[in-house]
């Protein structure tokens, strides 16, 4: 049964979403997005590397026992250079990193104001503070305790 503090607490993470689709990062996200979904050239490159990465998982089941695997190993490698390379491509990662960096800094302090032992797992390692301990594995999962 939600309560009617959650129901505030739902409000104002709606009032914060509204927020964040307000910002430049998140306008550049969207602007990317629908060019890198219309792109022809960028359309045409990412469909012909998912059609290289399925045979090359293919080969790589073998390792580097299978006759193509360095031969295949090297074509998938130039091939995502040159993906890479799409100025639509490049554009639209570098606005996806933004936004995600904006995203992180958000749940780091949210985070960090609910209590400093919360776990913040985040790609960037300026909120990603404190022990290197993983999760209930054991092992080194990526969730970070905020300090």
């Amino acid at each position: 049964m939600i309560t009617e503090k959650e129901l505030e607490i739902m409000d104002q993470l709606d009032a914060l979403n509204k927020k964040v689709m307000e910002t430049t990062e998140y306008k550049h996200y969207c602007k990317y997005r629908e060019l890198l979904d219309t792109d022809p050239v960028a359309s045409d490159l990412i469909d012909r590397f998912t059609k290289m990465k399925e045979a090359f998982e293919e080969v790589q089941r073998f390792g580097k026992y299978h006759p193509d695997f360095s031969t295949k190993r090297r074509e998938i490698n130039q091939f995502k250079k040159e993906l890479d390379m799409n100025p639509v491509i490049m554009e639209y990662r570098r606005a996806e990193y933004q936004i995600q960096s904006l995203l992180d800094e958000i749940l780091y302090h949210v985070s960090i104001g609910v209590s400093s032992n919360v776990n913040v797992v985040s790609s960037n390692p300026f909120f990603s503070v404190g022990g290197e301990s993983g999760c209930s594995t054991g092992g080194s999962c990526g969730c970070q305790t905020a300090i």
